[in-house]
């Protein structure tokens, strides 16, 4: 089992690797909850300092305000007693022990005090206090000491008399905080369970955002079988123009025998017909594995478009007068564009050979012209035209109109929306304009090569 581990750690080293998100959720898993913990734990430790200086200006403003009150009058220990019942009877759950001692011979005398027991008796009990704490003139000490599990603050302050400006008593006041750190603890406790629920849920979030890493696996899963799938349409693709090189060439050697009843010849024909179709539909097929890698290649230059445009047409004239359609080019005087001329060519036979297909009669007319610095190539039908609903999604891939009129015409979807990728990878635009039973219009703009 021992030997396994190396192996586990390679293998879990691997799948981090490969799926860097993982590592990216941990870190948050991890972070995101220490951060809280750290910045609460902050915010706790900036409160508990804010309450200790507050506790802290409390008993120095209650021993500030007595001594000024007892340095005229520490000759009046009923007047003092009177005045430390009415701050405990304000402060009945914070003041634990306030006394004044008065100094006689270096004898320390309670001369008042809550317990009033100890008036007029010698204070023996606080030694530590006034010896080793030391009071001076009419400084002060405050310091917390615990009181049966409870803190309080002790404050030591000299009285000095006001006219001979002699140390005459000593002030000790003991405050308990049992109330205050009650409160504060509660709110701490508050705090920390808020504090927990938030942690709790940002976890949760995160542990459900690591669900993430299963759907990315499984689309890189999904990415490598449709890859797979390009790399075997590709072969098969590429393998099945042997055979119809092979089938178009014996097709060609018939075809030229002068032995062949016209019947035979018109079966050869045929059979190079679906040939052609054959490898426009491989063609198709390859170019949409291509321009999905981003693998087409385009061999831009600066050409006139006539002589392309004038070949296809061309090559078009027999096709169409079988068909009995007129099919012509108007010839001008254009502008040179930048294209991949064997590209151009391509789209031009794709849209060409669309218009005469779904033209019954008529014609089907090129048209070229120059504005604004545009070139645009306009192929004209008098077909059965596109209604506004198809023309929306005429150039998506696998799109085809379906209608009485185009349910005998063959096809795959693909040839307008490779058209349409090509031109726009050539910085060109294709569009189309077209009324149902009245003909279309594809037109095909470039700029001009300045």
């Amino acid at each position: 089992m021992f030997k396994r581990i190396p192996s586990y750690f390679s293998q879990g080293f691997l799948f981090a690797r490969n799926n860097p998100q993982i590592i990216y959720t941990i870190f948050l898993i991890i972070v995101i909850p220490l951060a809280f913990l750290a910045s609460g734990q902050k915010f706790l430790s900036v409160a508990k300092s804010n309450q200790e200086r507050l506790e802290k200006e409390r008993v120095g403003v209650m021993q500030d305000i007595f001594v000024e009150l007892a340095s005229s009058r520490m000759n009046e220990p009923a007047f003092l007693q009177e005045s430390i019942e009415r701050i405990k009877a304000q402060n009945e759950q914070s003041i634990s022990e306030f006394k004044v001692l008065s100094l006689d011979g270096g004898k320390r005398t309670v001369i008042a005090s809550l317990n009033k027991e100890e008036v007029g008796t010698a204070d023996e009990n606080n030694d530590f206090i006034y010896n080793e704490v030391g009071v001076k003139g009419d400084s002060s000490k405050l310091f917390t000491v615990p009181v049966n599990g409870e803190r309080h603050w002790n404050v030591v302050r000299g009285i000095v008399d006001r006219e001979t400006g002699v140390l005459s008593g000593i002030l000790l006041i003991s405050v308990s905080m049992a109330s205050v750190d009650a409160i504060a603890m509660q709110n701490i406790r508050s705090a920390y369970y808020f504090l927990f629920f938030i942690v709790l849920a940002i976890s949760i979030l995160l542990l459900r955002q690591a669900k993430i890493i299963d759907y990315t696996v499984l689309y890189k899963k999904l990415q490598d079988i449709d890859q797979m799938k390009d790399d075997f349409i590709s072969m098969a693709a590429h393998e099945l123009r042997t055979p119809l090189t092979v089938v178009k060439g014996y097709a060609d050697m018939l075809s030229e025998s002068q032995n062949l009843k016209d019947d035979d010849r018109e079966n050869t024909t045929r059979i190079m017909a679906s040939v052609d179709q054959l490898n426009a539909l491989i063609t198709d097929v390859l170019d949409v594995i291509r321009l999905g890698q981003g693998r087409m290649t385009f061999n831009m230059a600066s050409i006139n478009a006539t002589p392309i445009i004038e070949k296809v047409i061309e090559s078009f004239q027999y096709v169409a007068r079988e068909k009995g359609l007129e099919i012509s080019y108007e010839k001008k005087d254009l502008p040179n564009i930048n294209v991949d001329p064997e590209k151009l060519r391509q789209i031009l036979v794709n849209i060409i050979g669309n218009s005469i297909k779904y033209t019954p009669s008529g014609s089907v007319k090129v048209f070229a012209e120059t504005e604004h610095s545009i070139l645009s190539i306009r192929v004209r039908d008098t077909g059965i035209g596109i209604s506004a609903e198809d023309q929306k999604s005429l150039f998506s891939k696998f799109f085809r109109v379906r209608s009485k009129d185009t349910e005998d015409i063959r096809g795959t979807g693909l040839g307008l929306w490779i058209a349409a990728q090509v031109v726009n990878n050539m910085g060109g635009k294709i569009s189309v304009e077209s009324i149902k039973g009245k003909g279309t219009d594809f037109v095909i703009s470039f700029p001009v090569v300045k």
